[in-house]
């Protein structure tokens, strides 16, 4: 009986020490993709460059291309390229958070 009792023990053991395995490794998957993420907007901020006080996509001779990035979101963490709003020539809008900014410079990327 007592035997019995131990190997139910283990078995209870075995089941929790699975369990908290399966929620490491989610929690690791988790926080890779977190680490994924983060690398792959850093490396879309060192790749841009300031316009009056907005950061674009920057060419390979370091000046700016196409809409904005949308500020709120970038202070949220998020690199988020803004689009033509629809309305003014100069309004942009992020399909984000939905700001929207007027009055901003937009340049054409270039042919090839």
């Amino acid at each position: 009986m007592q035997f019995k009792l131990k190997i139910a023990d283990l078995y209870t053991a075995l089941a929790a020490a699975k369990l908290a395995l399966a929620d490491a490794k989610t929690e690791i998957e988790s926080k890779q993709a977190e680490v994924e993420t983060l690398i792959a907007q850093f490396q879309v901020r060192t790749a841009t460059v300031e316009y009056r006080g907005y950061k674009y996509e920057r060419s390979p001779d370091g000046k700016p291309l196409g809409y904005p990035f949308c500020s709120v979101c970038e202070s949220n963490g998020k690199m988020i390229r803004t689009t033509y709003g629809g309305g003014v020539r100069t309004e942009v809008q992020c399909p984000r958070c939905k700001a929207v900014y007027g009055s901003v410079s937009s340049f054409p990327y270039p042919q090839e």
